[in-house]
């Protein structure tokens, strides 16, 4: 009963929407172990096992999780006592839940972690309290992707009762590797200054932002190819800068991806050539998808590394102007994740006077998805 209720649990935490999360993470380890203290040390050999946990992120440097798992160690020398039968291979099955703490905080999208939990062990026939502790530290195998390698250690108590033969708790030492669906890499973009000028094409922007690998990319569905780099049109309609395309993200990051590049240095040189518009409003925007204060920070994240590009592309930084709305003003009204809602808008907010027609507001816009 326990066992099921501990997999339960598991399962539960698993599929929950995360109301109060980021983003869910999974880990999965494996690793030696060996028990050490008491009369276990030596009766039992070496071993190994491995767990599966589910992590929901709730704040900077902690999340919750849930955890299922199993350790099975050999069979050692007989024991000191000869009214104690002999034991063969020994074998436990953990269901814990805990909580996990990052130094480095979110920001970073991999590093030292530790955790803590407790929950049940099953050891033959017998159901146990148990509590574990990890340490470890992970490395993300590439930036372009949540995923993370890394070691750990730990350590694994299961409580004995005080009315058991041998009331000594067993006590299990791990060593191991962890591989993770981490977090999203979230360090905040950095606005190039303007006095550093554009960034030549070919050049990779390191610092988390915007990345600039090519400025025309080879022909995709977007009609982008590198002989003059054509494509959307762009103009001016009202007060709103209008591309007949969108600017793509990596999925959940601030990001811009590669193929997106030629049509940001397609907006970057209309504004330059437009000197009339003083100050331009960079707006970000998010889907339902995740918490207010999640979608609040991403879109902010995400006008500011679309600024960034600008600024590469040769726009005078004090023309531009960052503002993220999160998930408050949907193009299309519904719960669910939607594209047309992961956006960037350019929007006009002071203009020099000229002889055409007053700058007035309308309703168009450019977008992005994750």
């Amino acid at each position: 009963m326990r066992k099921r209720t501990a997999i339960a649990l598991l399962g539960a935490l698993t599929w929950a929407e995360p109301a109060l999360a980021d983003e869910a993470r999974f880990h999965g380890t494996a690793g030696a172990a060996h028990a050490i203290g008491g009369a276990q040390e030596q009766e039992f050999g070496a071993g190994g096992g491995g767990s599966a946990t589910v992590e929901l992120a709730v704040g900077n440097v902690l999340g919750v999780q849930g955890s299922a798992g199993a350790v099975v160690l050999a069979a050692g020398a007989a024991p000191s006592d000869p009214n104690v039968a002999r034991h063969g291979t020994g074998t436990a099955f953990l269901g814990t839940v805990g909580v996990r703490f990052r130094p480095l905080g979110a920001s970073r999208p991999a590093g030292p972690w530790i955790d803590a939990n407790g929950g049940l062990a099953q050891t033959g026939s017998e159901g146990r309290v148990a509590v574990d502790a990890h340490l470890g530290w992970d490395f993300r195998i590439s930036e372009k992707t949540r995923w993370d390698v890394g070691p750990f250690i730990g350590l694994t108590q299961i409580m004995q009762s005080e009315l058991s033969f041998r009331p000594d708790d067993a006590r299990i030492a791990w060593a191991g590797i962890q591989l993770s669906i981490g977090a999203s890499d979230k360090r905040p973009p950095v606005v190039v200054p303007s006095d550093a000028g554009p960034e030549p094409a070919g050049v990779r922007d390191r610092d988390g932002a915007a990345q600039v690998e090519d400025v025309c990319p080879p022909p995709d569905e977007y009609g982008i190819t590198r002989d003059g780099c054509p494509g959307p049109e762009v103009k001016l309609v009202g007060d709103r800068i209008v591309i007949d395309d969108v600017i793509h993200f990596e999925f959940d990051s601030p990001r811009i991806r590669t193929k997106s590049t030629g049509l940001v240095r397609k907006v970057a040189g209309f504004i330059v050539e437009n000197p009339d518009i003083l100050e331009l409003s960079i707006e970000g925007h998010a889907d339902a998808r995740g918490t207010e204060h999640y979608n609040q920070r991403l879109s902010e994240e995400r006008a500011a590394s679309t600024r960034a590009m600008l600024v590469r592309f040769g726009v005078d930084e004090s023309r531009l102007h960052v503002v993220g709305f999160g998930k408050s003003k949907p193009l299309v009204a519904t719960p669910l994740p939607d594209v047309r809602n992961r956006r960037v808008e350019f929007i006009v907010v002071r203009a020099r006077d000229s002889a055409g027609p007053p700058i007035s507001p309308t309703a168009a816009r450019t977008g992005g998805g994750s």
